[in-house]
């Protein structure tokens, strides 16, 4: 394609489709609550804090999960049942 138009064209065909983000919170939140821990720390993700507790809590919304509560503290992720 011609470049004076601002923009370019480029054949590429679309990449398979990877895990989705929110299954991969979901199986965090299930794996708590069938666990026997009381408080865990959710570490080990490429994530960062904020991101992580808005998704977690987005999980626990949406699937209508109580009694766990998911607490942000000096930079680390923690999981409470309770």
């Amino acid at each position: 394609m011609a470049k004076g138009k601002g923009f370019e064209l480029i054949p590429q065909p679309v990449p398979p489709r990877r895990l989705s983000s929110s299954s991969f919170y979901r199986q965090i939140v299930n794996e708590f609550v069938k666990g026997s821990a009381k408080s865990v720390l959710v570490s080990g993700t490429d994530r960062k804090p904020a991101t992580l507790v808005q998704s977690l809590r987005k999980v626990l919304e949406t699937d209508g999960v109580t009694g766990v509560n998911i607490v942000q503290r000096s930079g680390n992720v923690y999981m409470t049942k309770g």
